[in-house]
């Protein structure tokens, strides 16, 4: 019976199981036209057609083993054992609700089965390489491209009620992403920031206090004080896990800086601490009751201002790192380029920034004065985002675009902003 083809049909493995001493055998057969057979070939049996029996045979609905071409091939091996050769094509693999082509070059499996796999590709090849500078690329981007925005007033939820109690899940996080990109990038601020105070303390000694009778406009912003648990706990976390920092300079009472932030923050964040934010989207004072009309201009000057009481206070040795201006979109960026804003403060200037970042040549413009550009709060939609679409698994691939369109788009940094407890937008998952 050499060279006899049986079971055209059968598309997969088999297991022959038999003795020397007995006249048969029994074969298993599992595959994709038939998905289980068991058969029984007898040498006793007269005739080469009368040798097989099927014991069981399973037929599945919908499978059509036209679809697939398959030689199995028996031969003679040793006196009383036959081995089995497939040689098989896979023509196409219907599967509900996809049309799609499938090809596969045809293997050789024998009875165990063995894939035998083909020859190796050249070791040798030629390429073509560019000895020159390659046009449309980004500037170079760091594996801290990608980072966090976390509102001030939701900092002992996400962070850690103090320095002795970190938030574990917030750290492991940022171990991770350490471990992945080099270090992380932080923001700690949003609107809260622009009505938060540094104090001794509390009089209930926790490390952030809420004014909630002190609300009087559309966003809700909370008039809070803090103590410096907070930058503490922020100094431990970067001790840890290697974070770095963006903090805000209130911009709400321009009269009565509030240094203290910066003072305390480069003391005890050091490097760790890498900008400064002169007023959280200046351009919507007016539109939300913060202030009353506040120009581009107006901006300007009192940016001015805060660099020279930063200048006059020793408490706070490094001057150059504030950013600015910080736009939602009110405003554009021209508008404040126009101020003479960039120019006239390059130095004490750690980065531009804005909080919308749809404003086409403003990158550009960053270069040309030699900061870096970032997005210090951005997500799917403003003001907490939308239920079934913002917390949702396509949320986080658009994320990943998104960021990654900005980074060729010449920004620095993207920071994904954490709110309340009310929002849908969380990149991640705060503890409560």
């Amino acid at each position: 019976m050499e060279g006899k083809q049986l079971a055209p049909d059968f598309v997969g493995a088999t297991e022959v199981n038999g003795r020397r001493a007995q006249s048969h055998f029994v074969v298993f057969l599992t595959g994709f036209t038939n998905p289980g057979i068991v058969a029984r070939y007898n040498f006793d049996e007269p005739g080469e057609d009368k040798c097989w029996s099927i014991y069981r045979s399973t037929i599945m609905e919908r499978l059509v083993p036209d679809e697939f071409s398959a030689e199995q091939v028996w031969q003679l091996s040793l006196p009383v054992v036959r081995m089995s050769n497939h040689r098989l094509g896979l023509r196409r693999l219907p599967l509900p609700h996809i049309r799609a082509q499938l090809h596969m070059t045809e293997r050789y499996y024998n009875y165990r089965p063995h894939l035998v796999l083909p020859h190796p590709p050249s070791s040798t090849w030629t390429s073509d390489l560019q000895t020159g500078d390659v046009s449309g690329v980004s500037i170079q981007q760091q594996g801290s491209f990608f980072g966090f925005s976390i509102e001030f007033s939701v900092t002992t939820q996400a962070l850690g009620l103090n320095s002795p109690f970190l938030q574990v899940p917030f750290l492991n996080l940022m171990a991770n992403l350490r471990q992945r990109g080099g270090s992380v990038r932080v923001r700690v601020g949003g609107n809260t920031q622009e009505t938060a105070t540094l104090v001794a303390s509390t009089p209930d000694g926790a490390a952030l206090e809420k004014d909630y009778a002190g609300i009087a406009n559309p966003t809700a912003t909370l008039p809070l004080v803090f103590t410096t648990e907070i930058i503490k706990m922020m100094a431990e976390m970067s001790a840890l896990t290697d974070v770095y920092w963006y903090m805000g300079m209130p911009f709400n009472d321009t009269q009565y800086w509030r240094l203290q932030i910066a003072e305390v923050g480069e003391a005890m964040l050091g490097n760790y601490l890498i900008g400064l934010q002169g007023g959280n989207e200046p351009d919507l004072y007016s539109r939300h009751g913060h202030r009353p009309d506040v120009s581009p201009q107006d901006y300007k000057d009192e940016f001015g201002l805060l660099i020279d009481a930063m200048n006059a206070d020793s408490n706070i040795p490094n001057k150059d790192l504030l950013i600015g201006p910080n736009l939602a979109g009110m405003w554009s960026p021209t508008d404040i380029w126009e101020t003479g804003f960039a120019t006239d403060f390059n130095q004490n200037l750690a980065a531009l920034g804005v909080e919308r970042p749809l404003f086409p040549g403003a990158p550009a413009y960053a270069q040309f004065v030699g900061k870096p550009f970032i997005v210090s709060e951005t997500n799917t939609a403003s003001c907490g985002g939308f239920p079934g679409l913002s917390d949702s698994f396509r949320a986080a691939l658009w994320g990943i675009d998104y960021a990654l369109q900005l980074a060729y788009s010449n920004f620095s940094t993207v920071l994904f902003h954490v709110g309340g407890q009310s929002v849908y937008y969380n990149p991640f998952t705060r503890s409560y």
